[in-house]
């Protein structure tokens, strides 16, 4: 096959200036000041996400690893708490989170044992493994963020997080 035989590229990402006028063109009543907002947080939530699923990649885990990892660190030591809860928590059924527990425990993340208080109860606890590469996943992303969000002011990094956090909340009251 020669180079006039290959069908063409894909047609790179449209510059958000060149989105919204599509838009406008197409939907006159868009406001393309909320429009570029938008776009510009889906633009950066994909990218960021690709680089957060390469960083724990290189440390030989998964993205929905790292979550359970989070959910444990979060609620504190001893870094523990119910399957049901962790599901709960991931917005996973039961069936899933049995899964990633399963595969967790055989890769040392995470153990899962009886409840000592009541027998019927299982706890899934985060083992040393599972803690170093919680925070070998913090150091990685700390620096993609540093580096990420490097032209802003602390000021600017103050508003920028106030007016975000403002925004959370009117898709997700509990965010406040």
């Amino acid at each position: 096959m020669t180079a006039a035989d290959e069908p063409p590229p894909p047609p790179a990402e449209l510059d958000l200036d060149e989105q919204i006028a599509i838009y406008q063109r197409e939907f006159p009543e868009v406001d393309p000041q909320i429009e570029k907002v938008v776009s510009a947080l889906q633009r950066l939530n994909r990218r960021m996400n690709v680089a957060y699923g390469r960083q724990v990649a290189d440390l030989g885990i998964s993205n929905a690893e790292w979550e359970v990892l989070k959910a444990l660190v979060l609620v504190g030591k001893p870094y523990r708490l119910g399957p049901g809860e962790l599901a709960k928590r991931l917005g996973l059924t039961p069936a899933a989170m049995t899964h990633r527990i399963d595969r967790m425990v055989a890769e040392g993340l995470v153990t899962r044992e009886r409840d000592e208080s009541n027998r019927v109860r299982v706890i899934v606890e985060l083992t040393d493994e599972g803690r170093g590469k919680w925070l070998d996943a913090m150091r990685m992303a700390a620096g993609f963020e540093a580096d990420l969000l490097q032209d802003l002011s602390k000021e600017e990094l103050a508003t920028l997080g106030g007016m975000l956090s403002r925004v959370l909340v009117r898709v997700d009251p509990d965010a406040a």
